[in-house]
């Protein structure tokens, strides 16, 4: 413990004398507690060794630069990679658990008002990159967050001046006012969406699941076509499907159950823990299989068929799957969907040429 209290010491002995650079590489890092980094950078104002235009300029770049990182790193390495390694970042399961949940339930807006809230702060970058929200949509809402953060700790710093290492002592006064503005303006943005979720529908429960999965199908890359909530009809068999998506790697039928509780598959078929509807959605997911492989043959066309079981409440466990067909939770969805691996790409002019299919074939 020694031995790393003395590393970081001599880390922060090298950043201040980086001056803006230092603040910029320290908050990217952030190996030292942003707070403490942004401190220092007010008291280097203090000193007139640095302007406040070098230090919001670099303090926000560095900032941004922190949560890109943590969102590349949920976009590329996927959830099992941060469960592994998150520790080493100071990023917990526990943490992402709940910044994930937050995310899911709330929505992108949740990047900027969580970025004021403890535990969460760092932590909501990850789901971000995990659910393929837009590049350009969580650079903005993240920059305009860690405007406001580093403008208020390099005011703090220039205000201690000489007694800015005194910033856990000396800044409650400030911060306190601070952090009750940030909850307040979370809480607000948490009463809107609730109320908007409200007055939106009257959703039943199984709904509410597909509203949650046609969030998460937003947010795939451009190239797929998806489909929400559609009747099919060939050979005189009509299905509804909850989502059908169209990519370069095949096609994919998506049922989604909003099921809490223990969800085990086992050869009798499924059991839950609540005693509720024990309903096998295998039968209708070979049902979705028929009418999509019908719709091919009868167009002279061939591509994959992909049957993904999507499980959308964020208190459910599965236990096995289904012995035919893809069963995940939605916060693997669009991973899943993504890494599929099909023998033959889809070319555009054939993914077209399917969705034009779906399209012809829906009924009302």
């Amino acid at each position: 413990m020694e031995l790393i209290t003395e590393v970081i010491h001599y880390i922060f002995i090298w950043l201040t004398d980086l001056g803006y650079w230092g603040i910029m590489i320290g908050l990217m890092i952030e190996v030292i507690p942003s707070e403490i980094i942004l401190s220092y950078g007010g008291f280097l104002i203090y000193q007139n060794k640095i302007t406040w235009t070098e230090a919001m300029v670099f303090a926000t770049i560095g900032g941004t630069l922190a949560q890109i990182f943590l969102y590349w790193l949920g976009k590329f390495g996927g959830r099992p990679l941060i469960e592994k390694y998150g520790k080493y970042i100071l990023i917990h399961k526990k943490h992402l658990d709940l910044s994930e949940k937050w995310f899911n339930q709330y929505g992108t807006g949740m990047i900027f008002t969580a970025r004021f809230i403890p535990v969460v702060r760092h932590a909501i970058s990850i789901p971000a990159g995990l659910a393929n929200m837009s590049f350009i949509r969580f650079s903005v809402l993240t920059t305009l967050a860690v405007i406001p953060w580093s403008a208020f700790f390099l005011f703090l710093g220039t205000t201690l001046g000489e007694n800015w290492e005194q910033i856990d002592e000396k800044a409650q006064p400030f911060v306190m006012p601070f952090i009750i503005v940030s909850l307040l303006l979370t809480g607000f943005y948490l009463i809107y969406k609730i109320t908007k979720k409200k007055d939106s529908s009257s959703q039943n429960y199984g709904l509410e699941g597909e509203k949650i999965v046609k969030h998460q199908l937003k947010y795939l890359p451009k190239g797929y076509t998806v489909f929400h909530d559609i009747k099919l009809k060939t050979n005189g068999r009509t299905q509804q499907f909850d989502h059908v998506a169209i990519g370069p790697n095949g096609i994919f039928h998506i049922e989604t159950k909003h099921w809490s509780g223990e969800i085990r598959f086992t050869s009798q078929g499924i059991q839950r823990s609540n005693n509720k509807n024990n309903v096998d959605p295998t039968a209708q997911m070979y049902r979705h299989d028929y009418i999509i492989k019908e719709l091919l043959r009868r167009n002279n066309m061939k591509t994959s068929i992909r049957g993904l079981i999507c499980f959308s409440h964020p208190n459910c466990q599965i236990i096995g799957e289904s012995p035919a067909f893809k069963t995940i939770k939605v916060d693997r969805l669009l991973h899943t969907i993504q890494s599929y691996k099909t023998k033959r790409p889809v070319s555009k002019e054939e993914m077209k040429r399917l969705s034009n299919i779906i399209e012809h074939h829906l009924v009302s």
